[in-house]
């Protein structure tokens, strides 16, 4: 419970930033607390909708969720006989979750806020979604100056989630062989060479930078150097 509650406390902190937000443009902002581990589990969710001057009717339903790129539904939250008055705050809504949805697998995702209106009705919001990881880790994905209505639906807020991985060890491996396991961590490589005095490196990575076990972004780039053979061996 109190776990639960210092997430929603998270939550609450982001919607002041919502409310003063116009309805002429849209945006969309991103962030993580901390990078989120690749193999760290969904385990919650929630979503905070702020009307602006242009309410939600209560007989439209509004439906928000959050998908992976193949349109897995990660994160599902909607709500019909409620009206959003103007100018006013609701949630956040703690959201149907699919704690089988990794990090990796929401590594670029979308949200998707749709309505579905019992006749006319027009409705300009913004909102604030949140997904929580079994790493500790929080994202938050925020957009404003929205409006849908009867012509227009739905729309999505795509986001790249920020995910980090530690460093493999890759010295002592050959330049293929440190190749494939670093691409496999989801990082770049560069090769570069040097020549090794002490000959126990020769054709093998003989040092990698950033080294073993830092903690990295998915996607950054790690160089290794090969050892050459000097002209004399120890």
């Amino acid at each position: 419970m109190r776990t639960m509650l210092r997430r929603l406390a998270l939550i609450s902190t982001a919607v002041p930033l919502l409310l003063g937000i116009g309805i002429q443009s849209a945006s969309a902002t991103t962030h993580t607390a901390d990078g989120t581990a690749p193999d760290a589990h969904l385990s919650a969710a929630a979503v905070t909708l702020v009307t602006g001057n242009d309410n939600k009717d209560f007989d439209t339903l509004v439906r928000a969720q959050a998908e992976t790129p193949s349109g897995r539904v990660a994160a599902d939250f909607s709500d019909v006989g409620t009206e959003y008055g103007d100018n006013s705050v609701h949630g956040p809504f703690m959201m149907r979750t699919d704690t089988g949805v990794t990090a990796a697998m929401l590594s670029s995702g979308l949200v998707r806020i749709a309505i579905d209106p019992n006749g006319n009705d027009t409705w300009h919001f913004s909102y604030s979604l949140t997904l929580f990881f079994s790493d500790g880790t929080t994202f938050v994905v925020q957009a404003g100056s929205l409006s849908l209505n009867q012509d227009s639906r739905q729309l999505t807020t795509p986001f790249t989630l920020t995910t980090q991985v530690a460093v493999p060890d890759v010295v002592g491996a050959s330049q293929s062989s440190a190749r494939a396991t670093l691409q496999a961590a989801g990082l770049g490589v560069v090769v570069t060479s040097a020549v090794d005095p002490t000959c126990n490196f020769i054709n093998l990575v003989m040092r990698e930078s950033p080294r073993a076990g830092t903690v990295v972004n998915v996607g950054s780039t790690v160089t290794i150097t090969i050892g050459l053979k000097p002209r004399i061996c120890p």
